[in-house]
């Protein structure tokens, strides 16, 4: 019975880490399915006061970098 080939996901922090890591698997057989695309997330952070209200305090920023790779059939 051969194992259900599930797709993998990469996702890091830093560009280049997520294209070694694409670099790694495709050398091991995947093929990339979904190209390497940088997704951003802004957030906001808050404090309270002395009468427990929320204060801003600042904009915050991340962002991600995914990539979808999956074994090849052919093999």
């Amino acid at each position: 019975m051969k194992k259900k080939d599930f797709p993998i996901i990469i996702r890091r922090q830093r560009k280049y880490e997520a294209e070694q890591a694409i670099k790694d698997l495709e050398a091991r057989g995947f093929i990339l399915v979904y190209p390497l695309t940088e997704l951003k997330r802004d957030g906001k952070t808050f404090t309270r006061d002395s009468f427990n209200r929320k204060i801003f305090v600042e904009n915050t920023e991340s962002s991600c970098w995914i990539a979808k790779l999956k074994r090849d059939c052919d093999e």
